[in-house]
């Protein structure tokens, strides 16, 4: 699959077009939303949004989900958020399914129904997209760019509509910033050819978008998370197609762990949704960006020892023996154990692959997330034995991950 890099190709494709502007009146409803229009809903960090705004607001959601009517659409929707344990019967009446597609213009709904939905709803959460490192941006652009604009249109129509959308901190991963270089949350990322992977080259793209928006009148935020995992509260995380999960579950399978110097960095769900919904309850947000990160991100090698501590018997190889070790595991023929095969197969592909794990980040600054969730009680949980804890309980409980034996 062939990548684009072509720097003069994704700066014509971050253009907005001229046909969406933001002249009409701002929804009267805009800081207290009586509809919200939330897109991702079936997905890690759009469920819980889901939930948070449920809470934490008294608004009707809409939820565009793809489904054959609405009774599916709403058995989705609801099974989505079951599986995280965040389902209440008391939110029935609140979620509204919109069904359609984002990779297609209006969502695959008619014009009426579009302006319809326009008319109706007071603000947007964007949080859809489609994360793989390996895809070229054609396949990506419809759902990671396209559905940005099909959004920033419909926040366009009828009455202006504060828009919330979820980017990647990855938009500044290349060489056009500096490894010391501290990178303010309203700083613009530059494009170069270096940004890893068409993925984020899309999310790049989509950010310009939503910027261009901004300088056009639209009351947006821009917020940019690192990698994102389970829930703080119950280490819940469905999927683990990520490669941090799947590297981890293959040291404790293989015993052994590579002895990298590296920091790790994540956020919990739970936290990105809160913040975002205390965020977007102040006017003083709009227009401006937010960098979701860890402040103390954690060094492999402590990983390490927290997952000794926790009961997982490894021990610390080189780069020469981890490499020959995954190979074996990759391709070692036992009929017995194919999905082992298949998973190491899959895991050297992903490793020796595009990633981000290795990625030298730039130093982040923090300010305008740090000012805006002063007095929430929205804080960024640390990366200690506690909170790995709560992901190695889930892991255990939904079988990603075996029980040491003696537990």
């Amino acid at each position: 699959m062939k990548q684009i890099t072509d720097s003069t190709y994704f700066e014509q494709e971050a253009i907005l077009t001229d046909e969406i502007q933001f002249q009409n009146p701002l929804s009267k409803y805009a800081l207290n939303p009586q509809a919200i229009f939330l897109t991702g809903a079936t997905g890690l960090v759009g469920g819980f949004l889901l939930e948070e705004l449920l809470q934490k607001t008294e608004a009707v959601i809409y939820c565009l989900v793809r489904a054959e009517n609405t009774q599916a659409a709403k058995q989705r929707l609801v099974q989505h958020l079951e599986s995280y344990g965040l389902w209440q019967t008391d939110f029935e009446q609140r979620v509204i399914p919109v069904i359609g597609d984002l990779a297609l213009p209006s969502f695959g709904l008619s014009d009426d129904a579009f302006y319809n939905l326009a008319s109706k709803i007071d603000v947007i959460y964007h949080s859809a997209g489609w994360i793989n490192l390996l895809y070229p941006y054609s396949r990506l652009k419809p759902i990671n760019v396209s559905g940005v604009e099909q959004s920033l249109r419909l926040a366009s129509l009828i009455q202006t509509k504060p828009f919330h959308f979820v980017s990647s901190i990855a938009v500044f991963y290349s060489d056009a910033h500096s490894e010391n270089e501290i990178l303010h949350e309203n700083d613009v990322p530059l494009f170069h050819s270096s940004l890893k992977a068409d993925y984020g080259k899309s999310k790049w793209v989509a950010d310009r978008l939503v910027a261009l928006a901004q300088a056009r009148g639209l009351p947006a935020c821009i917020y940019r998370p690192v990698r994102i995992m389970g829930s703080s509260k119950t280490g819940a995380l469905n999927d683990n197609s990520e490669l941090l999960p799947r590297l981890l579950k293959g040291c404790i399978k293989m015993g052994i762990y590579h002895s990298w110097d590296i920091e790790i960095t994540l956020v919990p769900v739970n936290y990105v949704s809160s913040a975002m919904v205390q965020l977007a309850k102040q006017e003083t947000s709009w227009g401006n960006a937010f960098h979701f990160f860890n402040p103390a991100p954690i060094a492999w090698l402590k990983l390490m020892v927290i997952f000794k501590r926790l009961g997982y018997n490894m021990k610390e190889v080189n780069s020469e023996q981890w490499s020959q070790e995954l190979r074996h595991f990759a391709t070692w023929e036992n009929p017995d154990d194919v999905d082992s095969k298949r998973f190491f197969a899959m895991l050297m592909v992903a490793f020796t692959g595009m990633h981000y794990l290795f990625h030298q980040r730039p130093p982040f600054d923090g300010h305008n997330i740090e000012s805006g969730l002063v007095g929430t009680g929205v804080v960024c949980p640390p990366i200690d034995e506690f909170l790995i804890g709560k992901y190695v309980s889930y892991w255990q409980k939904t079988g990603f991950l075996p029980t040491p034996a003696g537990n």
